[in-house]
């Protein structure tokens, strides 16, 4: 797959996931109503956490993970894609952090190098702005 499809593919499963959520809060809103909201409610949590590895990240987080650790080209650049584009859903930031930790450990390709180079640049740019606007 390509790097717009893989950006497209974590991008719509991020949308997804943030729509998963709110289905749980909603339904936690109501889930002392009835036992049929209480239903909902637990239903909602278990597609919620049923779905949440394979959306969180293309082919699974948990796969990632163990991709990395073998060097996987694809999972590279997936994780490379993962950190470009910076999807916000429940948990992404702890695996942003996670993953960026990963592979800074694993070895690149000089184009790979490339991405994690500006990834990091923005990064550092993105924790000036917040500590800016902490201070402000």
């Amino acid at each position: 797959m390509s790097t717009s499809g893989i950006n497209q593919l974590i991008s719509t499963s991020a949308a997804e996931i943030a729509r998963l959520h709110e289905l749980v809060h909603e339904a936690a809103r109501h889930r002392n109503d009835s036992p049929q909201a209480r239903a909902a409610w637990q239903t909602a949590c278990a597609e919620f956490h049923h779905r949440h590895d394979a959306l969180a990240f293309p082919g699974g987080y948990e796969a990632a993970l163990a991709g990395l650790a073998l060097g996987n080209q694809q999972v590279i650049d997936a994780t490379l894609s993962f950190l470009e584009v910076r999807p916000y859903f429940f948990r992404s930031g702890y695996m942003r952090k996670v993953l960026l930790r990963k592979i800074k450990q694993v070895d690149l390709t000089p184009a790979q190098r490339e991405r994690l180079k500006g990834i990091l640049l923005r990064q550092t740019k993105w924790d000036a702005q917040r500590a800016e606007q902490r201070d402000t």
